[in-house]
Protein backbone atom coordinates (compact mmCIF):
# COMPACT_ATOMS: atom_id res chain seq x y z
CA UNK A 1 0.00 0.00 0.00
CA UNK A 2 1.20 3.45 -0.57
CA UNK A 3 2.42 5.37 2.51
CA UNK A 4 0.98 8.51 2.19
CA UNK A 5 -2.31 7.18 0.86
CA UNK A 6 -5.30 10.11 2.21
CA UNK A 7 -8.07 7.06 2.66
CA UNK A 8 -5.52 5.75 5.45
CA UNK A 9 -5.83 8.66 7.55
CA UNK A 10 -9.61 8.90 7.51
CA UNK A 11 -9.44 5.63 9.44
CA UNK A 12 -10.94 5.38 13.27
CA UNK A 13 -10.71 9.46 13.01
CA UNK A 14 -13.99 10.98 15.27
CA UNK A 15 -16.21 12.14 13.08
CA UNK A 16 -14.58 11.27 9.72
CA UNK A 17 -16.41 8.54 7.17
CA UNK A 18 -14.50 6.30 9.00
CA UNK A 19 -14.69 6.26 11.98
CA UNK A 20 -15.56 3.42 13.04
CA UNK A 21 -13.49 1.24 10.94
CA UNK A 22 -10.48 -0.31 11.02
CA UNK A 23 -7.61 -1.24 9.28
CA UNK A 24 -7.74 -5.11 8.79
CA UNK A 25 -4.25 -7.27 7.52
CA UNK A 26 -5.87 -9.94 6.03
CA UNK A 27 -4.78 -13.59 4.40
CA UNK A 28 -6.67 -15.38 2.05
CA UNK A 29 -7.76 -18.51 4.23
CA UNK A 30 -10.30 -20.33 2.12
CA UNK A 31 -12.29 -20.07 -1.07
CA UNK A 32 -15.05 -21.67 -2.65
CA UNK A 33 -16.49 -21.45 -5.82
CA UNK A 34 -20.59 -20.94 -5.52
CA UNK A 35 -21.96 -20.74 -8.79
CA UNK A 36 -20.06 -19.50 -11.47
CA UNK A 37 -20.36 -16.06 -11.22
CA UNK A 38 -19.66 -16.33 -6.94
CA UNK A 39 -16.21 -17.21 -5.26
CA UNK A 40 -16.62 -17.01 -1.15
CA UNK A 41 -13.14 -15.84 -0.11
CA UNK A 42 -12.91 -16.31 3.79
CA UNK A 43 -10.15 -14.09 5.39
CA UNK A 44 -7.90 -14.57 8.19
CA UNK A 45 -5.50 -12.18 10.30
CA UNK A 46 -5.12 -10.62 13.67
CA UNK A 47 -7.81 -9.75 15.53
CA UNK A 48 -10.15 -10.49 13.06
CA UNK A 49 -11.71 -12.66 16.38
CA UNK A 50 -12.90 -8.40 17.37
CA UNK A 51 -14.57 -7.55 14.63
CA UNK A 52 -18.28 -6.47 14.41
CA UNK A 53 -20.56 -5.62 12.29
CA UNK A 54 -24.30 -5.18 11.76
CA UNK A 55 -25.68 -7.22 9.06
CA UNK A 56 -25.77 -4.88 5.00
CA UNK A 57 -21.65 -3.68 6.52
CA UNK A 58 -18.80 -4.18 4.34
CA UNK A 59 -15.51 -4.52 3.87
CA UNK A 60 -13.48 -2.16 1.52
CA UNK A 61 -10.91 -4.72 0.23
CA UNK A 62 -7.40 -3.18 -1.25
CA UNK A 63 -7.13 -4.64 -4.11
CA UNK A 64 -2.91 -5.21 -4.66
CA UNK A 65 -2.10 -4.16 -8.01
CA UNK A 66 1.25 -3.02 -9.94
CA UNK A 67 3.82 -1.45 -7.76
CA UNK A 68 2.64 -0.97 -4.06
CA UNK A 69 -0.21 0.92 -5.49
CA UNK A 70 -4.14 -0.61 -4.56
CA UNK A 71 -7.81 -0.60 -6.01
CA UNK A 72 -10.23 -0.54 -3.05
CA UNK A 73 -13.42 -2.40 -3.90
CA UNK A 74 -16.44 -2.66 -1.24
CA UNK A 75 -17.57 -6.32 -0.54
CA UNK A 76 -20.81 -6.93 1.96
CA UNK A 77 -19.45 -9.08 4.61
CA UNK A 78 -21.56 -12.25 4.36
CA UNK A 79 -20.47 -14.22 7.49
CA UNK A 80 -18.34 -14.12 10.15
CA UNK A 81 -17.07 -16.84 12.75
CA UNK A 82 -15.00 -15.41 15.87
CA UNK A 83 -14.18 -18.35 17.28
CA UNK A 84 -12.06 -19.33 13.68
CA UNK A 85 -11.02 -15.59 13.33
CA UNK A 86 -12.18 -15.63 10.44
CA UNK A 87 -14.66 -13.07 8.10
CA UNK A 88 -16.63 -14.18 4.73
CA UNK A 89 -17.01 -12.29 1.63
CA UNK A 90 -18.81 -13.52 -1.71
CA UNK A 91 -17.30 -11.76 -4.90
CA UNK A 92 -18.94 -11.36 -8.36
CA UNK A 93 -16.15 -12.79 -11.12
CA UNK A 94 -17.95 -11.88 -14.47
CA UNK A 95 -16.61 -8.79 -15.94
CA UNK A 96 -12.99 -7.73 -16.47
CA UNK A 97 -12.93 -5.46 -13.28
CA UNK A 98 -9.84 -5.05 -10.67
CA UNK A 99 -11.98 -6.76 -7.83
CA UNK A 100 -13.46 -9.60 -10.25
CA UNK A 101 -10.04 -10.73 -11.59
CA UNK A 102 -8.63 -10.75 -8.03
CA UNK A 103 -11.54 -12.56 -6.90
CA UNK A 104 -10.83 -15.35 -10.15
CA UNK A 105 -6.98 -15.77 -9.16
CA UNK A 106 -7.74 -15.62 -5.34
CA UNK A 107 -5.96 -18.51 -3.41
CA UNK A 108 -5.07 -19.26 -0.12
CA UNK A 109 -1.95 -17.57 1.60
CA UNK A 110 -2.85 -14.31 -0.69
CA UNK A 111 -2.67 -11.39 1.63
CA UNK A 112 -4.49 -7.45 1.43
CA UNK A 113 -5.61 -5.11 3.84
CA UNK A 114 -9.41 -4.07 4.22
CA UNK A 115 -10.84 -1.25 5.77
CA UNK A 116 -14.03 -2.09 7.97
CA UNK A 117 -16.77 -2.24 8.67
CA UNK A 118 -18.51 0.34 6.61
CA UNK A 119 -21.63 1.18 5.44
CA UNK A 120 -24.41 2.85 6.98
CA UNK A 121 -27.34 0.91 5.25
CA UNK A 122 -29.08 -1.91 7.80
CA UNK A 123 -31.93 -3.35 8.67
CA UNK A 124 -34.70 -0.50 9.79
CA UNK A 125 -35.89 -2.58 12.87
CA UNK A 126 -39.10 -0.64 13.85
CA UNK A 127 -40.58 -1.69 10.49
CA UNK A 128 -43.93 -3.90 10.04
CA UNK A 129 -42.11 -5.59 6.76
CA UNK A 130 -39.29 -5.38 4.34
CA UNK A 131 -38.23 -4.93 0.52
CA UNK A 132 -35.22 -6.49 -0.82
CA UNK A 133 -34.55 -5.94 -4.47
CA UNK A 134 -31.35 -5.83 -6.76
CA UNK A 135 -28.80 -7.13 -9.17
CA UNK A 136 -26.64 -10.08 -8.30
CA UNK A 137 -24.47 -7.81 -6.75
CA UNK A 138 -26.63 -6.91 -4.00
CA UNK A 139 -27.32 -10.53 -3.16
CA UNK A 140 -24.70 -11.04 -0.53
CA UNK A 141 -25.77 -7.97 1.44
CA UNK A 142 -29.17 -8.40 0.92
CA UNK A 143 -29.06 -11.93 1.88
CA UNK A 144 -27.48 -11.47 5.20
CA UNK A 145 -29.95 -8.93 6.01
CA UNK A 146 -33.20 -11.44 5.32
CA UNK A 147 -31.21 -14.41 7.27
CA UNK A 148 -31.30 -11.80 10.35
CA UNK A 149 -35.15 -10.34 9.98
CA UNK A 150 -37.39 -11.82 13.16
CA UNK A 151 -38.95 -14.74 12.78
CA UNK A 152 -42.70 -12.69 12.58
CA UNK A 153 -41.35 -10.42 9.77
CA UNK A 154 -42.38 -10.99 6.42
CA UNK A 155 -40.10 -9.65 4.01
CA UNK A 156 -39.83 -9.90 -0.06
CA UNK A 157 -35.71 -10.72 -1.63
CA UNK A 158 -36.13 -10.02 -5.66
CA UNK A 159 -33.04 -10.25 -7.12
CA UNK A 160 -32.21 -10.14 -10.98
CA UNK A 161 -29.10 -12.71 -11.82
CA UNK A 162 -28.09 -14.35 -15.52
CA UNK A 163 -28.82 -17.65 -14.16
CA UNK A 164 -30.54 -18.72 -10.73
CA UNK A 165 -27.79 -21.72 -9.74
CA UNK A 166 -28.94 -22.16 -6.13
CA UNK A 167 -25.27 -22.04 -4.56
CA UNK A 168 -26.01 -18.36 -3.27
CA UNK A 169 -29.22 -18.80 -1.77
CA UNK A 170 -30.06 -17.00 1.67
CA UNK A 171 -29.77 -19.62 4.51
CA UNK A 172 -33.35 -18.86 5.91
CA UNK A 173 -34.56 -20.18 8.65
CA UNK A 174 -37.77 -22.92 8.82
CA UNK A 175 -40.21 -20.22 10.28
CA UNK A 176 -38.94 -17.06 9.09
CA UNK A 177 -41.49 -15.00 6.08
CA UNK A 178 -39.54 -14.59 3.49
CA UNK A 179 -40.26 -15.28 -0.30
CA UNK A 180 -38.14 -15.38 -2.75
CA UNK A 181 -38.57 -14.36 -6.34
CA UNK A 182 -35.49 -14.86 -9.00
CA UNK A 183 -35.54 -12.72 -12.24
CA UNK A 184 -33.37 -14.38 -14.74
CA UNK A 185 -32.30 -12.02 -17.48
CA UNK A 186 -30.07 -15.08 -19.38
CA UNK A 187 -28.26 -13.38 -22.04
CA UNK A 188 -29.57 -10.12 -21.83
CA UNK A 189 -27.59 -7.09 -20.94
CA UNK A 190 -27.55 -6.21 -16.97
CA UNK A 191 -27.73 -2.67 -15.73
CA UNK A 192 -31.41 -2.17 -17.78
CA UNK A 193 -33.85 -0.82 -15.37
CA UNK A 194 -37.17 -2.41 -17.19
CA UNK A 195 -36.78 -5.72 -15.12
CA UNK A 196 -36.56 -4.55 -11.74
CA UNK A 197 -38.75 -1.71 -12.28
CA UNK A 198 -41.89 -3.97 -13.37
CA UNK A 199 -41.50 -6.41 -10.04
CA UNK A 200 -41.39 -2.60 -7.97
CA UNK A 201 -44.64 -1.57 -9.56
CA UNK A 202 -46.56 -4.70 -9.06
CA UNK A 203 -45.25 -6.72 -5.88
CA UNK A 204 -47.97 -6.80 -3.03
CA UNK A 205 -47.13 -4.50 0.33
CA UNK A 206 -48.36 -6.06 3.39
CA UNK A 207 -50.12 -3.89 5.81
CA UNK A 208 -48.02 -1.41 8.70
CA UNK A 209 -45.01 0.35 8.20
CA UNK A 210 -42.75 -1.47 5.08
CA UNK A 211 -39.12 0.25 4.56
CA UNK A 212 -37.28 -1.07 0.95
CA UNK A 213 -33.46 -1.75 0.36
CA UNK A 214 -32.48 -1.20 -3.24
CA UNK A 215 -28.70 -1.99 -4.80
CA UNK A 216 -26.70 -2.44 -7.86
CA UNK A 217 -26.31 -0.30 -10.95
CA UNK A 218 -27.08 3.29 -10.65
CA UNK A 219 -29.67 3.51 -13.27
CA UNK A 220 -31.67 0.71 -11.81
CA UNK A 221 -31.49 1.92 -8.41
CA UNK A 222 -32.71 5.24 -9.17
CA UNK A 223 -35.81 3.76 -11.61
CA UNK A 224 -36.54 1.29 -8.73
CA UNK A 225 -36.69 3.57 -5.99
CA UNK A 226 -38.76 6.32 -7.72
CA UNK A 227 -41.17 3.34 -8.62
CA UNK A 228 -41.75 2.65 -4.93
CA UNK A 229 -42.01 6.19 -4.40
CA UNK A 230 -44.83 6.52 -6.65
CA UNK A 231 -46.40 3.61 -4.52
CA UNK A 232 -46.06 5.80 -1.08
CA UNK A 233 -42.79 4.34 0.07
CA UNK A 234 -40.73 8.04 -0.14
CA UNK A 235 -37.22 8.88 0.94
CA UNK A 236 -37.63 7.63 4.58
CA UNK A 237 -38.40 4.07 3.47
CA UNK A 238 -35.95 3.23 1.20
CA UNK A 239 -32.52 2.67 1.40
CA UNK A 240 -31.09 2.98 -2.16
CA UNK A 241 -27.85 2.18 -2.85
CA UNK A 242 -25.55 1.93 -6.54
CA UNK A 243 -22.92 -0.55 -6.41
CA UNK A 244 -21.88 0.24 -10.00
CA UNK A 245 -22.82 1.96 -12.90
CA UNK A 246 -22.74 0.83 -16.32
CA UNK A 247 -20.48 1.34 -19.06
CA UNK A 248 -18.02 2.82 -16.25
CA UNK A 249 -15.17 1.54 -14.01
CA UNK A 250 -16.10 2.27 -10.17
CA UNK A 251 -13.80 5.47 -8.90
CA UNK A 252 -10.42 4.46 -6.81
CA UNK A 253 -12.50 4.75 -3.68
CA UNK A 254 -14.37 1.66 -4.47
CA UNK A 255 -17.67 3.33 -5.78
CA UNK A 256 -19.29 4.51 -9.24
CA UNK A 257 -19.30 8.16 -9.85
CA UNK A 258 -22.24 9.97 -10.51
CA UNK A 259 -22.16 11.91 -13.38
CA UNK A 260 -24.86 14.54 -11.55
CA UNK A 261 -23.35 15.36 -9.00
CA UNK A 262 -19.40 17.23 -8.68
CA UNK A 263 -18.27 14.36 -6.44
CA UNK A 264 -18.74 10.81 -5.99
CA UNK A 265 -21.75 9.04 -5.03
CA UNK A 266 -21.80 9.59 -1.06
CA UNK A 267 -21.24 6.34 0.87
CA UNK A 268 -24.78 5.25 2.87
Amino acid sequence: MTVDDPLLALVGQPGGPLADAELWPLTVSAVTSITADYRRVTFEGPGVDQLRFRPGQDLMLRIPGPGDRVTNRRYTIRGADPAAATVTVDMVVHGDGPGARWAADAAPGQRLDAIGPRGKIWLDEASDWHLFIGDETALPGMSIMAEALPSETPASLVIELPEHAGGHDPQLGEDQQVTIRWIERGDAAPGEPARLVAVAEEIPFPPGRGHAYVAGEMKVVRSVAAALAARGLDGSAVDAKAYWRRGDANAPHGEPLDPDRPGPERNR
